[in-house]
């Protein structure tokens, strides 16, 4: 198939274009994701909440390959886990403006603390993350289920190091500030 200089030049404008556009996502998710970082607690635990809602509809969007069943047994029962799991990850990490307005909320959590006291820390909930994301990386290619995988170990790291003392600081990658202005610092003119 032979392109004319129009079509090669179209080609190569719509490709920048997107480049581009998928740069300047990147950038933006990667500076959401800093921020929330520097929350402290309460933004890794959005992150996670993030991270475990995905999980929980990829493994539900799985389980309901009812084929799967039949030809990848294996496959099916982690996807029916890892539903499970995403859900899991949904209570623990839930904000507490929901939990207070949510009785059945409350209720989750508490079975939770008493029946798994060790995803009420940061290093049990990291472990948990781990466990979780390698096993969307070691029964998958690359797909959006590995890449769920990839952010899950990467939360999993994040909260055991947490649970260690690290406070994460992003303040070396932001833009400078401009220098701050006095209410005196002006030229008046009349």
């Amino acid at each position: 198939m032979d392109l004319n200089e129009n079509q090669r030049s179209a080609a190569v404008s719509l490709a920048q274009e997107f480049s581009s556009n998928a740069l300047t996502a990147t950038k933006d998710m990667a500076i959401v994701m800093r921020e929330y970082i520097q929350r402290g607690p309460e933004g890794v635990g959005w992150l996670c909440f993030v991270g475990g809602f995905a999980t929980g509809v990829l493994g539900l969007l799985g389980f309901i390959d009812i084929f799967d069943l039949l030809l990848d047994p294996l496959e099916y029962l982690v996807n029916a886990y890892q539903m499970a799991f995403g859900l899991t990850v949904c209570v623990i990490e839930a904000p507490p403006e929901w939990v207070d307005k949510s009785e059945k909320l409350k209720k989750a959590q508490r079975f939770i603390r008493e029946f798994a006291k060790f995803l009420t820390t940061f290093g049990g909930r990291g472990l948990f993350y781990l466990f979780q994301g390698s096993l969307d990386l070691a029964l998958n290619s690359v797909s959006l289920t590995f890449f769920v995988g990839c952010y899950m170990c990467c939360m999993g790291v994040l909260c055991i190091a947490m649970q260690y003392g690290f406070k994460p600081d992003f303040s070396a990658f932001s833009r400078p500030a401009s220098a701050p202005t006095r209410a005196d610092d002006y030229i008046h003119v009349t």
